[in-house]
């Protein structure tokens, strides 16, 4: 980062460069510093498609950051052989919101820096080009998607946890078709299903289920329909995805939780629901709820009719079956994936829940 005052060269911040061919370029640094300027928004130069330079204004002082290696894909930060900083351009917009913001006292958001900057408007117009002769086209050849009620209804017996009319709207006959949404029928089937199981996922939520859960399941199903490789596959997990979500609001409407309300009890289930990975203790769960574990332990019990260790067990229990029927992963992969000491515990529990082994169900129900 190099620090200027009033356009003058004042110093590098923290340290001083071996070389530095931007500082050295006095026509280009003029050309930079001098308006006009973007208002109280960081401003970027492309030096080419990929390396940038930004630009922070404060008063009378300027800071000069970069070149930075722009990278599309990957990790968010890392370094390369050469010390240059490689980074994704949405997180580098975020870091210099961060510093205008702190400099100067505003409220910009990364949104302001893409807008005000007009990145990718070269795309942005090629979409509105296509959107354009989307419109035309599916006007020409009498294109109807399909109806938005029949969604409303599908959607409707999802938050409602109605079995029955969920099966109903599945049945229905209608008139429309599907978009196609990718370059090649199975991706355009994976892009309709991913739509699909977002709306599912909220649906649910409006339901009452939890959304630490229901994203939860959203981000598995998911990653199931990436690991796909035909269309009918894609549309028997979709479906599949539309009754697990309308049975759990189900059990949620239909079974007299007493803690629905319980604040504390709520509090531990998200913490279970997300931390399924990992070994969950009950001293960690007391102290995330901030009681103490006999109380924790009680109240949890009286409430649910079953212990801590036995709701845990069945939460990662039904999470690993999702990995056993949509994933090819090593049973032993699965079992330390979600906290369990070795495949053989993995194993045991599991048989103990369900009356099969991991193998057996996963022979039995296959992968889509």
């Amino acid at each position: 980062m190099r620090i200027f005052k009033n356009k003058s060269f004042k110093k590098y911040w923290r340290h001083t460069p071996h070389s530095d061919l931007i500082i050295e370029n006095l026509e280009f640094i003029d050309k930079i510093l001098n308006p006009p300027h973007l208002i109280n928004c960081p401003q970027l130069f492309f030096l080419n498609n990929q390396e940038v330079l930004a630009l922070v204004i404060n008063d009378n002082l300027n800071y000069l950051i970069g070149p930075i290696f722009i990278e599309e894909h990957g990790e968010k930060f890392h370094q390369t052989l050469l010390k240059t900083s490689v980074i994704q351009m949405d997180f580098l917009c975020e870091e210099l919101c961060l510093l205008q913001n702190v400099i100067s006292g505003g409220q910009l958001s990364t949104n302001d820096v893409f807008v005000q900057n007009q990145l990718y408007e070269k795309e942005i117009q090629q979409n509105e080009a296509s959107l354009t002769e989307s419109l035309f086209a599916n006007q020409e050849y009498e294109f109807i998607h399909n109806p938005y009620d029949q969604e409303v209804r599908e959607l409707s017996s999802v938050q409602n946890g109605d079995l029955e009319k969920l099966n109903d709207s599945l049945q229905e006959v209608f008139e429309g078709h599907f978009p196609v949404l990718g370059p090649n029928k199975v991706r355009s089937m994976k892009n309709l299903a991913i739509v699909d199981l977002a709306l599912l996922a909220r649906a649910a939520i409006k339901g009452g289920l939890d959304y630490e859960k229901s994203f939860s399941i959203n981000d598995q199903y998911i990653r199931s329909v990436e690991s796909l490789t035909n269309s009918s596959e894609i549309t028997a997990l979709t479906l599949q995805a539309k009754r697990t979500y309308t049975e759990l609001v189900h059990e949620l409407i239909h079974n007299d939780f007493k803690t629905s309300s319980n604040v504390i009890i709520k509090r531990c289930k998200v913490y279970i629901q997300t931390h399924l990975h990992t070994k969950i203790t009950l001293n960690k769960l007391a102290k995330h709820c901030c009681v103490s574990t006999q109380y924790l332990s009680r109240t949890f019990h009286k409430t649910q009719a079953q212990t801590l260790i036995q709701y845990m067990q069945h939460e990662k229990i039904e999470a690993t079956k999702r990995e056993l029927i949509y994933t090819n992963d090593k049973i032993s992969a699965i079992a330390v994936d979600y906290g369990y000491s070795s495949a053989s515990h993995y194993t045991m529990v599991f048989k103990q829940l369900n009356h099969i082994t991991p193998t057996a169900y996963r022979s039995t129900h296959g992968k889509i």
